[in-house]
């Protein structure tokens, strides 16, 4: 017996939405082009960012399932031989590479860029039929969002938690649904909405419970069900936060977040007791950037870090007209869209590069310092206050699908049809003057030789010199790179800011006396003569390091002469190698137990006096 066919208005809305995800799938491919003539070839973002960390990380999730036989959390793979307990940065993709793990790793990491870029055009224009756009207002906020420049921006720095932006306007949509009916199930929904956007990146959560709580209060009264909506309110943000604390913790003793000045909350916000700013000027929003051509890049850390703050007229213009059509719906949005371009100003007011000063010589203070200060107290702060436009960019697609609600007859055609050639403007001016500029930047991953035998050969950790020597954005690319080639673990931690709260295996390293040695000649070549080796390949041994491995600058230059001849000498000729890479096995050193115990003792007092010599802590963000 066959089942009735679907009646015509399910199929043609499910055809509606399979033609939408279409168009955002072209939009998509368009705007990462030419990435899809060879997706393996290079990955989308800035090699002068984080993109390189990104990929690791998909390794790292894989690697945790398929080689650890464990979920996610405490891992020997840095960190060798202690460990540590290293949060998943994106759960989400992940759990994707997991459940991929012959996927190539650029491959995977491009269709998750594409995947997304879909999932926010599709989030975006569900939202604006919320709103009451229509299916014209919802493709014209979703396209306006898949083109903006906060979405570009996320992608350019390589951040691969900050792409799930969809979080933003469905759970908004979702807001929209429970105020509405006042049903439970949307509540419980929206809980869920907020859960998960904080567990799969806090930032996007903490910018949609924002967003939800601007809304929520501009349209709280509901007449005699009042009391109602406030129960259902307090019970969706008790459930979110019931299950985002305990992941927040576990972040939290990942980075070893410093322990604030208890002198209670209000004091701490409000007093000065030495708290630290941890956003950089760099990452923070100037005004006139929202509507003016970003300049041109200057160094290193703009290259990769600077972006997401162009807008343009044509989309606020098409805002206003929003609000002033449908001011119901439009003015809690746009006090959504202020509220996201405030904070993202950071703690202090910079114009034309400069903070801005009043009288005395005191910079201006802007909202996100108190905000700061409490989230310090309590969890994380927000070091990277130009993320907070995502909630300006997400109001404003709403605000743009509220600008043509309703339109009806001749003249709402037309103007229709002004609205979507306002909105393809809107993209191509973002593209042309934005930050990140079309074509976006990709970068291809540096040739490493046959470095990824060495599990074949032997399963063992592996000691990388380089960064034992020198850990700096280079060293620590290259550390990433390699890993992921090899697959083995090692004693450094080489994401930024990690690696200061995860010492031990360095310390380890770091303390031996051939390290100690080399390490004149690695970074300025100057020759040392080493003392014998035995004691400390005895040793490595002993801690499960099968492997030295060094690599040089990006492989334009070959490894120091006197490293690779110290190293020959004591290994032998390298095992296997690469452009500026070579990894030598570890011998075996004969010693009997007694002196093998002996020469631990007199190690762990070099650990002890060299852990007592080094800094706790990072460098402080400012």
């Amino acid at each position: 017996m066959t089942s009735p066919p679907d009646p015509p208005a399910p199929r043609a809305r499910r055809l509606a939405w399979l033609l939408a995800a279409g168009w955002y799938l072209l939009l998509s491919l368009a705007l990462t082009w030419p990435m899809a003539l060879h997706p393996g070839r290079a990955a989308l973002g800035s090699e002068h960012a984080d993109g390189m960390k990104h990929l690791w990380t998909l390794w790292y999730m894989r690697a945790s399932v398929w080689q650890e036989h464990a979920l996610p959390g405490f891992t020997r793979l840095v960190n060798h031989p202690t460990g540590m307990v290293l949060y998943p940065i994106e759960p989400l993709h992940g759990a994707i590479s997991a459940l991929l793990p012959f996927a190539d790793l650029v491959v995977l990491s491009n269709a998750l860029v594409v995947a997304n870029m879909v999932a926010v055009g599709l989030a975006g224009t569900l939202f604006g039929r919320a709103l009451g756009g229509g299916w014209l207002g919802g493709i014209l906020g979703g396209s306006l969002l898949v083109g903006s420049s906060i979405v570009a921006f996320f992608v350019h720095v390589g951040v691969g938690e900050l792409w799930h932006l969809w979080w933003i306007p469905l759970g908004l949509t979702v807001l929209l649904r429970a105020r509405a009916t006042l049903r439970w199930r949307w509540f419980i929904a929206l809980a869920a909405c907020l859960a998960g956007a904080t567990l799969t990146c806090f930032y996007h959560g903490f910018f949609l419970g924002m967003a939800v709580a601007v809304v929520a209060l501009t349209t709280l009264w509901a007449g005699r069900r009042t009391p109602g909506l406030l129960l259902r309110y307090a019970v969706a943000a008790a459930l979110a936060v019931a299950v985002t604390v305990p992941a927040i913790r576990t972040f939290s003793a990942s980075y070893k977040t410093p322990e604030p000045v208890r002198v209670g909350l209000w004091s701490y916000v409000t007093g000065q007791h030495g708290q630290p700013v941890t956003d950089p000027v760099s990452a923070r929003l100037q005004p006139d950037q929202l509507v003016f051509p970003a300049r041109a890049a200057t160094s290193r850390q703009q290259q990769g870090y600077v972006g997401g703050r162009y807008i343009g007229w044509v989309p606020l213009v098409m805002a206003l007209i929003g609000v002033v059509r449908r001011p119901r719906r439009g003015l809690p949005l746009a006090a959504v869209a202020v509220l996201g371009g405030v904070l993202a100003t950071g703690s202090y007011l910079v114009v034309a590069g400069q903070a801005v000063t009043m009288e005395g010589g005191i910079a201006v203070a802007m909202p996100l310092l108190w905000l700061n200060r409490a989230l310090s107290y309590v969890a994380e702060p927000l070091n990277f206050p130009v993320r907070f436009l995502a909630m300006t960019a997400v109001a404003l697609a709403g605000l743009v699908s509220l600008s043509v609600a309703g339109l009806r007859g001749p003249r709402g055609r037309l103007a229709g049809a002004a609205a979507v050639v306002a909105v393809a403007v809107a993209i191509v001016q973002v593209a042309r003057h934005s930050a990140t500029p079309w074509p976006w930047q990709r970068f291809e991953l540096r040739p490493v030789g046959d470095i990824g035998a060495m599990r074949s050969i032997e399963d063992a950790a592996v000691v990388d010199l380089a960064m034992a020597w020198r850990s700096d954005p280079e060293t620590r690319w290259n550390a990433l790179l390699t890993q992921i080639a090899h697959g083995l673990p090692i004693q450094a931690v080489p994401v930024e800011r990690v690696e200061y709260f995860a010492r031990e295996g360095q310390m380890f390293v770091k303390s031996l006396d051939f390290v100690q040695a080399l390490e004149p000649a690695f970074n300025n070549n100057t020759p040392r003569p080493p003392i014998s080796p035995d004691k400390d390949l005895a040793l490595l041994r002993d801690a499960g390091f099968g492997w030295l491995i060094v690599s040089y600058r990006t492989g334009l230059a070959p490894i120091p002469a006197y490293v690779r001849r110290t190293l020959d000498e004591m290994c032998g000729p390298p095992t296997l190698t690469g452009p500026g890479i070579a990894a030598w096995r570890i011998p075996d050193v004969e010693v009997s137990e007694e002196q093998l115990a002996a020469w631990r003792a007199e190690h762990d007092a070099a650990i002890a006096e060299l852990t007592s010599l080094s800094s706790g802590l990072g460098p402080q963000l400012r």
